[in-house]
């Protein structure tokens, strides 16, 4: 009985998945939109219930507003206008890790390039001046993990955009390319997560990569290279990390268009891994859009990802298969989903929203 209810099982866990693959997916801009609606009322049906201004919420808003930016639908915007003013437009509450209390300051920033009032930034600025002169490494300021190129590193970008000060900027610079010196293997071009990820290998001959760790780091450099000035001395030095990169996650990219939690071994941990992939589709797609990467090179890897990621969402707008909160590789079961998992899967819609736009127009 035991062999015959595991065959049973294998066989209904293949058909699941195989009818997910071979769901029609959204291949032009109304088709993706009415997909992130979906996302977005599944996040509006209460899900989550903490109504915190942590990481993970702070990426769900950043996800919304690049669908806003995407769409320009006037009531993702004020979606967005609403939990900032709930929150009063402070800093995260993560107090350990000065990063992390960067991410809800994304949104903020970009309601106030919306909509110019310095109250909206005002209390970022000031958490930023408390620090901005620190020149201790970066380590012990506490952007010691690959995460924090993301959450935090944007917001720095993004206030010298605000205020015309590039005292932000370059220490938001300095902070990313020290982050870079401490986890990046130069022979893989792959990041560790942190210095125990890095210390707990046991040989350089076969590390382990976190896949989201990576996309974290990836994802981060154009969510910076939006903002950061065309003559900055930096900018090319982003520019060379994330072609360089991006040439490495295009060849681990697996044949269902998914990538697995563990880069370089994806069969310790077979299941499709959706936070991961989202965060390497809206990568690799604004390379394509904004003429970093070659279209040929990428395009296919860009939609078969796409169509993975469309095939895992549920009906009620769920986006399954998201590894939940972690440091390193680890199983991902379908149910398995977070706020975080929602908002880089917007992030990514509203990247291909721009790709299907810019393809249109040519």
């Amino acid at each position: 009985m035991p062999a015959i209810r595991f065959y049973i099982i294998l066989l209904f866990s293949f058909q699941s998945f195989h009818l997910l693959k071979a769901q029609e997916y959204p291949a032009n801009i109304e088709e993706a939109k009415a997909l992130m609606y979906r996302v977005n009322d599944y996040y509006l049906s209460g899900e989550w219930k903490n109504n915190d201004r942590n990481w993970k919420r702070g990426t769900y808003f950043i996800g919304l507003m690049a669908f806003y930016e995407a769409s320009g639908d006037s009531v993702l915007f004020h979606q967005a206008l609403t939990w900032a003013q709930k929150h009063g437009w402070r800093t995260g509450t993560e107090w350990t890790f000065p990063p992390n209390r960067l991410t809800c300051s994304q949104t903020y920033l970009q309601i106030y390039f919306k909509k110019p009032n310095p109250f909206y930034i005002e209390r970022t600025q000031s958490f930023m001046d408390k620090r901005v002169e620190n020149r201790e490494p970066a380590g012990e300021q506490g952007w010691d993990y690959v995460d924090a190129l993301f959450v935090g590193t944007p917001a720095w970008i993004m206030m010298s955009e605000a205020t015309g000060n590039r005292v932000y900027s370059d220490y938001g610079c300095r902070m990313f390319f020290e982050v870079q010196h401490d986890l990046y293997n130069t022979k893989h071009h792959l990041f560790y997560r942190d210095e125990k990820a890095k210390t707990s290998q046991k040989s350089n001959y076969d590390p382990e990569f976190w896949a989201r760790g990576n996309g974290w780091a990836m994802a981060a450099i154009p969510r910076i290279l939006q903002y950061l000035a065309e003559d900055h001395s930096q900018r090319g030095s982003f520019i060379d990390l994330f072609t360089e990169m991006a040439s490495i996650i295009k060849d681990l990219q697996q044949e269902d268009g998914f990538w697995r939690s563990d880069l370089l071994h994806p069969t310790k941990y077979p299941n499709p891994e959706s936070s991961s992939t989202a965060l390497f589709t809206y990568a690799l797609a604004w390379g394509i859009n904004n003429d970093l990467l070659n279209e040929e090179s990428y395009s296919q890897v860009v939609e078969k990802a796409w169509r993975a990621l469309a095939g895992i969402v549920d009906q009620n707008g769920k986006v399954c298969y998201g590894q939940t909160e972690s440091r390193d590789p680890g199983p991902v079961d379908k149910s398995d989903s977070d706020e975080f998992v929602s908002g880089v899967f917007l992030l990514a819609g509203s990247e291909m929203i721009n790709l299907y736009r810019s393809r249109a127009e040519k």
